[in-house]
């Protein structure tokens, strides 16, 4: 049995790149200087929005959890935290669409599922819950655990090194933009 893989849908990746596109072409960006004399607070405040911007594009568009026979991948901007399943009891959707795992140790928040509100609302299928319940099974049956071990491309990677050339890319076309 493979690997489980939960990740951003087509439309959380669509509107990531929405995002991208509205802050390139909507955001003002304050005056000062040009681009040969760029003031110092100008040049913070395009780099610091820059970097929110990619981190909130990669946080809608390429969250990852992945399941395998040893336990939870879960992308993050620095690094992709591995969650044993020993260390898991279960795991909760919470209101926000976050996946709450909780066990013996205090563990991070995971994914980016649509609400339970907005699912029952839209009549839609409930991937969260789904997701939540299956890893809730997975942690305390070892027989429902996939018997393959995730890889490199399976788990991804961090958030960061696709955050920091966005956030520069993002930047870039902005000041562009701008003059």
């Amino acid at each position: 049995m493979e690997p489980h893989v939960w990740r951003a849908g087509r439309l959380a990746r669509v509107a990531s790149a929405g995002t991208c596109l509205s802050f390139v072409t909507f955001v003002e960006r304050p005056a000062g200087g040009t681009l040969a004399d760029p003031q110092p607070g100008a040049v913070f405040f395009a780099v610091w929005t820059s970097l929110v911007a990619g981190w909130l594009c990669c946080r809608v568009g390429l969250w990852r959890i992945t399941a395998d026979r040893d336990g939870v991948h879960i992308r993050r901007m620095w690094a992709v935290t591995f969650l044993p399943w020993s260390k898991i009891r279960r795991v909760e959707l919470r209101r926000d669409g976050l996946l709450e795992f909780s066990g013996t140790t205090e563990m991070p928040s995971a994914g980016s599922f649509v609400p339970s509100w907005a699912d029952r609302r839209m009549g839609r299928r409930r991937t969260g819950d789904r997701a939540a319940q299956l890893l809730t099974e997975m942690a305390r049956s070892p027989d429902l655990r996939p018997q393959a071990r995730a890889g490199r491309t399976t788990t991804g990677s961090a958030f960061a090194l696709r955050a920091l050339p966005l956030a520069g890319a993002l930047y870039a076309a902005a000041e562009w933009v701008s003059h």
